[in-house]
């Protein structure tokens, strides 16, 4: 047997440092047909299983689980230190195989791991050789765990190549829109608000992609009329930004490229940019003045039952992942008492903690503490929001804020509705509550 390499050069990350892999799951877990393999040793399969397992409890919780719902069949190559002197190529062969035979799906991914990588395994190859032979799409994904790409990049890649092997240009409908991306699915609450947003410009939603998209989905994309970014952080709007600008090089479908409407003023800006991008600037200055007056409804009514709560922001994410801006607009709409900003220095690097106080320190004047100066902030709370479990505060009420910023004026009300009823719980009675 004949073992087919591919030099690869080593190249140096500017962005995440998640794995690949995973974004290539996520991109077609949920595509009829599809069936994805991890060219990689067998513990990489935990990764997959543990994001389906969080998939599955948050949708129960959100009452969003959907018993029908396609999930594509994933299977792991296992390769193993023998491959790493021999190469892995012929394993990769015998999992194509078996995987067609035994599943038959409507095409393959092959997601690629670090040590696939590092032996030089050419996966295309093998992939070119599997399809002539078993008569069915089989794709390489071209990155390769965490060697050259993160999360979303996995993901944008995946979505690239099926743009690339399933899609031709077509005459576009007449106010169809894809989505690019995931959160959540189709029905989360994300994507209902941007489906309600581009309602005010009379736009419908016609496919979702890469996720959630069966082959005749995927193939309906060209016919769409524009493509809309799901997004929402620093890392990720970059990756479905650039999906979307190659689609509209290779299929003449526009892209969109706005920033995620996280919070009231990024809602006003996205709606606006969107108006100006369609040249349908009254529609986008209608939308803002309804939305306006659904906001300010929602602050009339649930504001006053926080105006004597005193909070404590304690914030542990790094700004590559996560922004503070939106949190602290929430608190300036709705005109709370924040008594202090909490850097949790346990879960940052020492550059993180200097990147985050320097944001804080340029978007509010709220005095920001180090965990050792926030003990005492934090036992005058009344509530604690926060993006990790604090057990320093296990006895507050605790407010978890998602990792991803909530869409639109829905994401608004829904995280201050929730910090209300939080509020309304008995003072003796702490724990949790997730947004």
């Amino acid at each position: 047997m004949t073992m087919v390499m591919n030099k690869r050069a080593k190249t140096a990350r500017k962005r995440g440092y998640s794995c690949a892999m995973p974004g290539v799951w996520r991109a077609v877990s949920h595509n009829e047909g599809a069936l994805v393999i991890y060219h990689s040793p067998k513990a990489c399969g935990h990764i997959g299983r543990e994001m389906d397992l969080g998939m599955h409890f948050r949708s129960l919780a959100k009452r969003q689980f959907m018993p029908e719902q396609y999930s594509a069949p994933l299977i792991i190559s296992g390769l193993t230190e023998e491959h790493s002197i021999f190469g892995g190529a012929g394993l990769l062969r015998e999992c194509i195989e078996y995987a067609a035979e035994r599943y038959k799906p409507a095409y393959i991914l092959i997601a690629n791991s670090c040590v696939a990588g590092v032996i030089g395994d050419d996966t295309a190859a093998v992939a070119g050789e599997a399809e002539a032979a078993l008569g069915i799409p089989v794709m390489s994904v071209p990155c390769y765990g965490y060697l050259d790409g993160d999360y979303y990049a996995g993901f944008y890649h995946a979505g690239k190549t099926l743009a690339e092997r399933f899609m031709i240009a077509q005459p576009k409908v007449v106010n169809t829109v894809t989505l690019l991306g995931d959160r959540g699915g189709p029905n989360g609450m994300d994507v209902q608000e941007i489906k309600r947003l581009l309602g005010y410009f009379s736009l419908k939603v016609y496919c979702h992609f890469p996720a959630y998209a069966s082959l005749e989905d995927i193939r309906r994309v060209p016919f769409t009329a524009l493509t809309v970014p799901l997004s929402g952080t620093r890392q990720s709007n970059p990756w479905m930004c650039k999906l979307g600008q190659e689609l509209e090089e290779m299929l003449g479908v526009p892209a969109f490229d706005g920033d995620y409407p996280a919070g009231w003023q990024a809602t006003v800006l996205w709606l606006t940019n969107l108006g100006r991008f369609l040249n349908r600037q009254q529609q986008a200055e209608a939308a803002i003045k309804q939305e306006a007056e659904r906001l300010n409804r929602h602050i009339a009514e649930y504001s006053s039952q926080l105006q004597d709560k005193r909070i404590v922001l304690y914030l542990g994410r790094p700004l590559l992942y996560f922004d503070p801006a939106w949190v602290l607009e929430l608190f300036s709409l709705y005109k709370l008492n924040l008594a202090g900003i909490v850097v949790l220095d346990d879960v940052l690097s020492k550059d993180q903690q200097l990147d985050l106080y320097q944001e804080l320190k340029q978007q509010t004047g709220i005095p920001c503490f180090s965990q050792a100066e926030g003990k005492g902030i934090v036992e005058t709370a009344d509530i604690v929001v926060t993006t990790h479990e604090l057990t320093v505060a296990a006895r507050k009420k605790q407010l978890f804020l998602p990792l991803l910023p909530l869409a639109g004026v829905g994401g608004v009300t829904a995280l201050m509705t929730k910090l209300v009823r939080l509020a309304q719980r008995h003072d003796r009675r702490g724990g949790i509550m997730y947004v």
